[in-house]
């Protein structure tokens, strides 16, 4: 009976350990994230940094290129992917950029401030590599 408890147990180790193997050598069946890229820079406003707001990504399904899009926070005129921990996947991209005040506004939908113009657009073609992308938000491009 010892020994049929000992198999029945070593076998068991075995069957666990060979799972817990598999699941930690090719993760738990999910695609890769390919948003791998990271990608900093400035936001600018009139000549000054813009306070708060978002940078946002989106691959130009126009110009061949598809994938996940990225939202980046700009703190005191600087987004930086890799602080938040995500990138991009290179090629064509549509650019997205919301500016706002970054005081408090008492207002739910923008707790960073009001915005100090109406959302930007542009686009740039990204490398397949880390990079850095400055933005200056025309001066011109007010609020209406």
């Amino acid at each position: 009976m010892l020994l049929i408890l000992s198999q029945r147990t070593f076998l068991t180790f075995v069957c666990f350990a060979t799972g817990i193997g598999l699941l930690i050598t090719t993760g738990c069946g999910g695609k890769t994230d390919p948003r791998k890229y990271p990608i900093w820079g400035t936001v600018t406003y009139q000549g000054k940094p813009v306070p708060a707001g978002t940078v946002m990504l989106e691959p130009d399904v126009a110009k061949g290129n598809s994938g996940p899009a990225v939202a980046l926070k700009i703190r005191n005129g600087k987004y930086d992917s890799r602080r938040e921990g995500l990138g991009h996947i290179g090629g064509p991209h549509k650019v997205r950029i919301t500016g706002l005040s970054g005081e408090a506004s008492g207002d739910e939908f923008f707790p960073e401030g009001t915005p100090l113009f109406p959302e930007w657009q542009t686009s740039v073609d990204l490398p397949k590599g880390p990079s850095e992308q400055n933005f200056e938000v025309p001066a011109t491009w007010i609020r209406p």
